[in-house]
Protein backbone atom coordinates (compact mmCIF):
# COMPACT_ATOMS: atom_id res chain seq x y z
CA UNK A 1 0.00 0.00 0.00
CA UNK A 2 0.97 3.53 -0.21
CA UNK A 3 1.33 5.70 2.96
CA UNK A 4 1.37 9.81 3.09
CA UNK A 5 4.29 11.19 4.79
CA UNK A 6 3.67 14.59 3.18
CA UNK A 7 1.82 16.78 1.75
CA UNK A 8 1.22 20.60 0.77
CA UNK A 9 1.27 23.02 -2.00
CA UNK A 10 3.49 23.65 -4.83
CA UNK A 11 2.31 27.06 -5.68
CA UNK A 12 -1.03 28.56 -4.85
CA UNK A 13 -3.01 31.54 -5.70
CA UNK A 14 -6.21 33.64 -5.86
CA UNK A 15 -6.37 35.07 -9.29
CA UNK A 16 -4.29 33.23 -11.81
CA UNK A 17 -6.05 29.39 -12.60
CA UNK A 18 -3.17 26.89 -12.65
CA UNK A 19 -3.47 23.50 -14.81
CA UNK A 20 -1.05 20.62 -15.65
CA UNK A 21 1.48 19.80 -13.00
CA UNK A 22 4.48 17.75 -14.22
CA UNK A 23 7.63 16.34 -12.43
CA UNK A 24 11.42 16.04 -13.77
CA UNK A 25 14.37 15.57 -11.81
CA UNK A 26 17.85 16.91 -12.18
CA UNK A 27 21.35 15.01 -12.14
CA UNK A 28 22.19 16.43 -8.23
CA UNK A 29 18.44 15.60 -7.13
CA UNK A 30 16.52 18.74 -7.66
CA UNK A 31 12.89 18.81 -8.48
CA UNK A 32 11.63 20.57 -11.11
CA UNK A 33 7.65 21.18 -11.09
CA UNK A 34 5.95 22.60 -14.41
CA UNK A 35 2.59 23.85 -14.38
CA UNK A 36 0.56 26.33 -16.72
CA UNK A 37 -0.94 29.48 -15.43
CA UNK A 38 -3.75 31.20 -17.39
CA UNK A 39 -6.83 34.17 -16.27
CA UNK A 40 -9.43 31.40 -15.50
CA UNK A 41 -10.38 27.92 -16.55
CA UNK A 42 -10.50 27.17 -20.48
CA UNK A 43 -9.11 30.61 -21.52
CA UNK A 44 -6.39 30.71 -24.12
CA UNK A 45 -3.62 32.45 -22.55
CA UNK A 46 -1.64 29.30 -21.14
CA UNK A 47 2.11 29.89 -20.28
CA UNK A 48 4.43 27.44 -18.37
CA UNK A 49 6.40 28.04 -15.11
CA UNK A 50 8.90 26.44 -13.08
CA UNK A 51 8.93 25.63 -9.60
CA UNK A 52 11.90 23.90 -8.13
CA UNK A 53 12.63 21.91 -4.90
CA UNK A 54 15.38 19.63 -2.90
CA UNK A 55 13.13 17.46 -1.41
CA UNK A 56 9.98 17.60 -3.00
CA UNK A 57 8.44 19.90 -0.30
CA UNK A 58 9.54 23.29 0.14
CA UNK A 59 9.26 24.97 -3.23
CA UNK A 60 10.55 28.23 -4.89
CA UNK A 61 8.93 30.50 -6.51
CA UNK A 62 7.84 29.80 -9.95
CA UNK A 63 9.60 31.43 -13.06
CA UNK A 64 7.61 31.78 -16.63
CA UNK A 65 9.70 29.20 -18.63
CA UNK A 66 9.15 31.59 -22.23
CA UNK A 67 8.90 35.15 -20.63
CA UNK A 68 9.17 36.59 -23.82
CA UNK A 69 5.85 34.96 -24.93
CA UNK A 70 3.70 35.54 -21.60
CA UNK A 71 0.23 36.96 -23.22
CA UNK A 72 2.06 36.77 -27.03
CA UNK A 73 1.38 32.84 -27.49
CA UNK A 74 -0.56 30.23 -25.46
CA UNK A 75 1.47 27.52 -24.79
CA UNK A 76 0.41 24.68 -22.29
CA UNK A 77 3.78 22.12 -22.06
CA UNK A 78 5.01 19.66 -19.54
CA UNK A 79 8.56 19.09 -18.27
CA UNK A 80 10.12 15.59 -18.54
CA UNK A 81 13.29 13.67 -17.62
CA UNK A 82 15.55 12.79 -20.24
CA UNK A 83 16.86 9.45 -20.11
CA UNK A 84 20.31 11.50 -20.16
CA UNK A 85 19.62 13.52 -17.38
CA UNK A 86 18.30 16.46 -19.07
CA UNK A 87 15.03 18.36 -19.44
CA UNK A 88 12.53 18.14 -22.23
CA UNK A 89 9.40 20.48 -22.30
CA UNK A 90 6.76 19.52 -24.63
CA UNK A 91 3.45 20.46 -25.58
CA UNK A 92 0.68 22.26 -27.18
CA UNK A 93 0.96 25.74 -29.10
CA UNK A 94 -2.10 27.86 -29.88
CA UNK A 95 -2.54 31.75 -31.29
CA UNK A 96 -4.15 33.90 -29.46
CA UNK A 97 -6.96 35.64 -31.60
CA UNK A 98 -8.30 37.35 -29.04
CA UNK A 99 -7.16 38.22 -25.48
CA UNK A 100 -9.75 36.65 -23.25
CA UNK A 101 -11.06 33.81 -25.36
CA UNK A 102 -11.91 30.31 -24.78
CA UNK A 103 -9.48 27.67 -26.16
CA UNK A 104 -12.43 25.35 -25.88
CA UNK A 105 -15.20 25.56 -27.90
CA UNK A 106 -18.21 23.29 -26.56
CA UNK A 107 -20.26 23.32 -29.73
CA UNK A 108 -18.02 21.70 -31.86
CA UNK A 109 -15.92 19.55 -28.53
CA UNK A 110 -13.01 20.97 -29.99
CA UNK A 111 -9.76 23.59 -29.78
CA UNK A 112 -8.23 26.36 -32.22
CA UNK A 113 -5.99 25.00 -34.75
CA UNK A 114 -2.78 24.58 -33.48
CA UNK A 115 0.49 22.98 -33.31
CA UNK A 116 2.94 21.04 -30.91
CA UNK A 117 5.87 22.26 -28.62
CA UNK A 118 9.11 21.14 -27.71
CA UNK A 119 12.60 22.19 -26.58
CA UNK A 120 15.53 20.39 -24.28
CA UNK A 121 16.65 21.63 -21.50
CA UNK A 122 20.85 20.81 -20.73
CA UNK A 123 20.15 22.30 -17.64
CA UNK A 124 16.51 22.16 -16.47
CA UNK A 125 16.69 25.52 -15.69
CA UNK A 126 17.51 27.42 -18.56
CA UNK A 127 15.30 26.61 -21.24
CA UNK A 128 16.17 27.31 -25.07
CA UNK A 129 13.15 28.66 -27.36
CA UNK A 130 10.45 26.43 -28.12
CA UNK A 131 10.52 24.38 -31.79
CA UNK A 132 6.66 24.48 -33.38
CA UNK A 133 6.00 21.06 -34.96
CA UNK A 134 3.47 21.51 -37.40
CA UNK A 135 0.61 18.41 -36.92
CA UNK A 136 0.90 16.00 -39.87
CA UNK A 137 -2.70 15.84 -40.28
CA UNK A 138 -5.51 18.20 -39.99
CA UNK A 139 -7.19 18.44 -36.43
CA UNK A 140 -5.60 20.30 -33.71
CA UNK A 141 -3.73 18.12 -30.76
CA UNK A 142 -4.38 17.56 -27.37
CA UNK A 143 -0.93 16.99 -25.96
CA UNK A 144 -0.62 16.93 -22.18
CA UNK A 145 1.93 14.07 -21.46
CA UNK A 146 5.38 16.24 -22.43
CA UNK A 147 8.27 14.55 -24.82
CA UNK A 148 9.84 10.73 -24.00
CA UNK A 149 13.64 11.53 -25.18
CA UNK A 150 15.65 8.26 -25.13
CA UNK A 151 19.07 7.61 -24.29
CA UNK A 152 19.80 7.68 -28.40
CA UNK A 153 18.18 11.12 -28.53
CA UNK A 154 15.56 10.01 -30.04
CA UNK A 155 12.26 12.30 -29.00
CA UNK A 156 9.06 11.20 -29.07
CA UNK A 157 5.57 12.93 -28.33
CA UNK A 158 2.14 11.86 -28.77
CA UNK A 159 -1.52 13.68 -29.08
CA UNK A 160 -4.74 12.84 -29.57
CA UNK A 161 -6.60 14.49 -32.72
CA UNK A 162 -9.63 16.93 -31.62
CA UNK A 163 -12.16 18.78 -34.00
CA UNK A 164 -11.34 23.06 -34.87
CA UNK A 165 -13.24 25.56 -34.21
CA UNK A 166 -12.64 26.44 -36.90
CA UNK A 167 -13.42 23.30 -39.17
CA UNK A 168 -11.74 23.61 -42.61
CA UNK A 169 -11.61 20.10 -42.68
CA UNK A 170 -12.91 16.70 -41.13
CA UNK A 171 -10.72 15.12 -38.27
CA UNK A 172 -10.43 11.85 -37.47
CA UNK A 173 -10.24 11.57 -33.97
CA UNK A 174 -10.48 7.24 -34.03
CA UNK A 175 -6.60 7.20 -33.88
CA UNK A 176 -3.83 8.12 -32.11
CA UNK A 177 -0.76 10.22 -33.49
CA UNK A 178 2.91 9.56 -32.60
CA UNK A 179 5.49 11.79 -33.98
CA UNK A 180 9.28 11.32 -33.61
CA UNK A 181 12.52 12.47 -34.69
CA UNK A 182 15.91 10.98 -34.34
CA UNK A 183 17.76 13.97 -35.39
CA UNK A 184 17.27 16.55 -32.98
CA UNK A 185 14.05 17.85 -33.65
CA UNK A 186 15.23 19.05 -37.29
CA UNK A 187 12.29 16.25 -38.95
CA UNK A 188 9.27 14.55 -37.26
CA UNK A 189 7.80 11.33 -38.70
CA UNK A 190 4.16 10.43 -38.14
CA UNK A 191 2.58 7.32 -37.13
CA UNK A 192 -0.88 6.70 -36.88
CA UNK A 193 -2.33 3.86 -34.20
CA UNK A 194 -4.56 2.60 -32.27
CA UNK A 195 -7.17 3.14 -35.13
CA UNK A 196 -10.86 2.31 -33.55
CA UNK A 197 -14.67 2.54 -35.40
CA UNK A 198 -16.29 5.97 -34.64
CA UNK A 199 -17.63 7.35 -32.52
CA UNK A 200 -14.07 7.53 -30.85
CA UNK A 201 -12.57 10.08 -29.13
CA UNK A 202 -9.19 9.50 -27.23
CA UNK A 203 -7.89 11.77 -24.25
CA UNK A 204 -4.96 12.60 -22.03
CA UNK A 205 -2.78 10.13 -23.98
CA UNK A 206 0.77 9.71 -22.09
CA UNK A 207 3.95 7.63 -23.29
CA UNK A 208 6.74 5.90 -21.51
CA UNK A 209 9.53 3.40 -21.59
CA UNK A 210 8.70 0.17 -19.44
CA UNK A 211 12.26 -0.83 -17.06
CA UNK A 212 11.97 -3.77 -19.99
CA UNK A 213 12.38 -1.83 -22.77
CA UNK A 214 8.65 -1.87 -23.77
CA UNK A 215 6.47 1.24 -24.99
CA UNK A 216 3.42 2.04 -22.73
CA UNK A 217 0.58 4.30 -23.95
CA UNK A 218 -2.54 5.08 -21.90
CA UNK A 219 -5.48 6.89 -22.67
CA UNK A 220 -9.22 6.96 -22.29
CA UNK A 221 -12.46 7.33 -24.08
CA UNK A 222 -14.17 10.68 -23.58
CA UNK A 223 -17.08 9.38 -26.20
CA UNK A 224 -17.85 6.70 -23.85
CA UNK A 225 -17.61 8.23 -20.35
CA UNK A 226 -18.61 4.15 -19.12
CA UNK A 227 -15.91 2.61 -20.41
CA UNK A 228 -12.30 1.96 -18.75
CA UNK A 229 -9.29 3.62 -19.06
CA UNK A 230 -7.10 2.19 -21.66
CA UNK A 231 -3.21 1.20 -22.20
CA UNK A 232 -1.60 0.11 -25.65
CA UNK A 233 1.71 -1.36 -25.98
CA UNK A 234 4.78 -1.87 -28.01
CA UNK A 235 7.70 -4.61 -28.28
CA UNK A 236 9.38 -3.02 -31.38
CA UNK A 237 10.04 0.58 -30.07
CA UNK A 238 6.75 1.66 -31.57
CA UNK A 239 6.35 0.05 -35.00
CA UNK A 240 2.92 -1.48 -33.94
CA UNK A 241 1.14 -1.12 -30.89
CA UNK A 242 -0.97 -3.79 -29.69
CA UNK A 243 -4.57 -2.89 -27.63
CA UNK A 244 -5.98 -0.78 -26.59
CA UNK A 245 -6.73 -2.78 -23.70
CA UNK A 246 -9.12 -1.76 -20.34
CA UNK A 247 -7.69 -0.70 -17.22
CA UNK A 248 -10.01 -1.96 -13.90
CA UNK A 249 -11.26 1.57 -13.49
CA UNK A 250 -12.64 4.86 -15.36
CA UNK A 251 -10.10 7.91 -14.65
CA UNK A 252 -10.98 10.62 -16.55
CA UNK A 253 -7.23 11.03 -16.80
CA UNK A 254 -4.16 9.25 -16.66
CA UNK A 255 -0.31 9.51 -16.47
CA UNK A 256 2.40 7.31 -16.42
CA UNK A 257 5.72 6.86 -14.70
CA UNK A 258 8.14 4.11 -14.96
CA UNK A 259 9.24 1.92 -12.14
CA UNK A 260 11.55 -1.57 -12.13
CA UNK A 261 11.05 -5.03 -12.99
CA UNK A 262 8.47 -3.83 -15.99
CA UNK A 263 6.17 -2.36 -13.37
CA UNK A 264 4.42 1.31 -14.02
CA UNK A 265 2.74 3.90 -11.89
CA UNK A 266 -0.46 4.92 -13.52
CA UNK A 267 -2.23 8.08 -11.78
CA UNK A 268 -5.54 8.89 -12.36
CA UNK A 269 -8.51 11.31 -11.41
CA UNK A 270 -11.74 9.51 -9.94
CA UNK A 271 -14.65 11.37 -10.18
CA UNK A 272 -17.14 8.46 -10.79
CA UNK A 273 -16.71 6.39 -7.78
CA UNK A 274 -15.76 7.36 -4.09
CA UNK A 275 -14.34 8.24 -2.93
CA UNK A 276 -13.35 10.97 -5.68
CA UNK A 277 -10.10 12.63 -5.86
CA UNK A 278 -6.66 11.18 -7.25
CA UNK A 279 -6.10 7.51 -7.12
CA UNK A 280 -2.51 5.87 -7.63
CA UNK A 281 -2.16 2.16 -9.34
CA UNK A 282 0.78 -0.44 -9.61
CA UNK A 283 0.68 -2.74 -12.07
CA UNK A 284 2.52 -5.28 -14.51
CA UNK A 285 0.67 -4.90 -17.67
CA UNK A 286 1.27 -7.28 -20.69
CA UNK A 287 -1.03 -8.62 -23.35
CA UNK A 288 -2.89 -10.42 -21.09
CA UNK A 289 -3.85 -8.05 -18.51
CA UNK A 290 -3.34 -5.16 -16.36
CA UNK A 291 -1.92 -7.09 -13.75
CA UNK A 292 -2.73 -4.40 -10.75
CA UNK A 293 -0.64 -4.77 -7.75
CA UNK A 294 -1.77 -2.07 -5.84
CA UNK A 295 -4.65 0.63 -6.06
CA UNK A 296 -5.76 3.36 -3.60
CA UNK A 297 -6.91 6.98 -2.87
CA UNK A 298 -3.61 8.87 -2.32
CA UNK A 299 -5.79 13.11 -2.23
CA UNK A 300 -9.17 12.94 -1.62
CA UNK A 301 -11.95 15.83 -1.82
CA UNK A 302 -15.65 15.95 -1.74
CA UNK A 303 -15.83 18.65 -3.79
CA UNK A 304 -15.46 16.89 -7.99
CA UNK A 305 -16.40 20.34 -9.17
CA UNK A 306 -16.67 24.05 -8.49
CA UNK A 307 -20.83 24.09 -8.78
CA UNK A 308 -21.92 20.83 -7.43
CA UNK A 309 -22.23 20.17 -11.34
CA UNK A 310 -22.16 15.73 -12.61
CA UNK A 311 -18.51 16.07 -13.63
CA UNK A 312 -19.06 14.69 -17.18
CA UNK A 313 -16.32 15.83 -19.40
CA UNK A 314 -17.84 18.26 -21.04
CA UNK A 315 -18.39 20.34 -18.33
CA UNK A 316 -13.77 19.70 -17.63
CA UNK A 317 -13.85 23.67 -17.23
CA UNK A 318 -15.95 23.55 -14.05
CA UNK A 319 -13.30 20.73 -12.68
CA UNK A 320 -12.49 21.29 -8.81
CA UNK A 321 -9.42 18.73 -9.36
CA UNK A 322 -7.10 17.17 -12.18
CA UNK A 323 -4.38 16.57 -14.07
CA UNK A 324 -2.09 14.61 -11.52
CA UNK A 325 1.65 13.45 -12.40
CA UNK A 326 3.61 10.86 -10.33
CA UNK A 327 7.15 10.81 -10.00
CA UNK A 328 9.41 8.32 -8.61
CA UNK A 329 12.56 9.92 -6.41
CA UNK A 330 15.84 8.99 -5.94
CA UNK A 331 15.21 7.37 -2.36
CA UNK A 332 12.26 5.30 -3.50
CA UNK A 333 9.56 7.79 -2.34
CA UNK A 334 6.89 8.70 -4.65
CA UNK A 335 5.59 12.38 -5.22
CA UNK A 336 2.19 13.08 -6.80
CA UNK A 337 0.93 16.39 -8.22
CA UNK A 338 -2.44 18.12 -9.22
CA UNK A 339 -4.15 21.53 -9.64
CA UNK A 340 -6.89 22.54 -7.30
CA UNK A 341 -9.40 24.98 -7.01
CA UNK A 342 -11.55 25.32 -4.17
CA UNK A 343 -12.76 28.34 -1.87
CA UNK A 344 -11.39 30.72 -4.00
CA UNK A 345 -7.97 29.50 -4.28
CA UNK A 346 -6.15 27.81 -7.38
CA UNK A 347 -3.20 26.18 -6.60
CA UNK A 348 -0.79 23.31 -7.37
CA UNK A 349 -1.03 20.42 -4.67
CA UNK A 350 1.64 17.60 -3.99
CA UNK A 351 1.76 14.56 -2.06
CA UNK A 352 4.87 12.33 -0.83
CA UNK A 353 4.16 8.98 -0.56
CA UNK A 354 6.17 5.58 0.38
CA UNK A 355 4.99 2.21 -0.80
CA UNK A 356 5.27 -0.19 2.31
Amino acid sequence: MFKKIAEGDVYVNDTLAAAGPRLATLPDGTLVCSFNLHRAGGSNDFYPVVAYSKDGENWSQSKPVWPELVNKESIFASVRTTADGRVSIAGQWFPIHEFGESFWSGEVSGMWENCLAAAISEDGINFPPPQRVELPFYGSAEQPGGMLVDEDGTMTMIYAPYPTIEQRQPTDTCQLVMVRSTDGGKTWTPTAFAKQPAPCQYGESWIVRLSDGRLMVSTWQNKDEQAPDQYLLSSDDGKTFSGPFAMPFRGQTTALETWKDGTVLVVYNQRKEEPTGVWLALAKPDEDGFHMMENQPVWQTLTTTQSGSSGEFDEFIDFAFGEPHVMVLADETILVTLWYRHNGKKGIRYVKLRRE
